[in-house]
């Protein structure tokens, strides 16, 4: 993050209480990376690979990869599309964020 949203970020941080819905420490700060290791945990427990995805739900698998690794934001047809094959809400797709 960078500028003005960087530094809120931070400030919520160190603000925040000590509670449930605080990030626990060992999960990567940014969203992407942890929308990224949820997006891998469903895919996984589905015992899917990045391929079958691919070819299930019409996106690139690179690109899966990419969003799995945080190195690429999703948009929200996309989420979707993966909330509807993965066959979960989309509210679902960011428990635990």
């Amino acid at each position: 993050m960078h500028g003005y949203l960087s530094g809120h970020y931070n400030q919520l941080q160190a603000k925040a209480p000590a509670t449930s819905t605080t990030v626990p420490q060992e999960l990567p700060k940014d969203v992407s990376s942890r929308f990224g290791l949820r997006l891998r945990e469903l895919r996984r427990s589905r015992n899917m690979t990045q391929l079958r995805m691919a070819v299930d739900f019409g996106i690139d698998r690179s690109f899966i990869s990419d969003v799995e690794r945080g190195r690429k934001s999703i948009s929200l047809p996309t989420l979707e599309i993966l909330a509807l094959g993965l066959e979960v809400s989309l509210s679902d797709l960011f428990e635990g964020l």
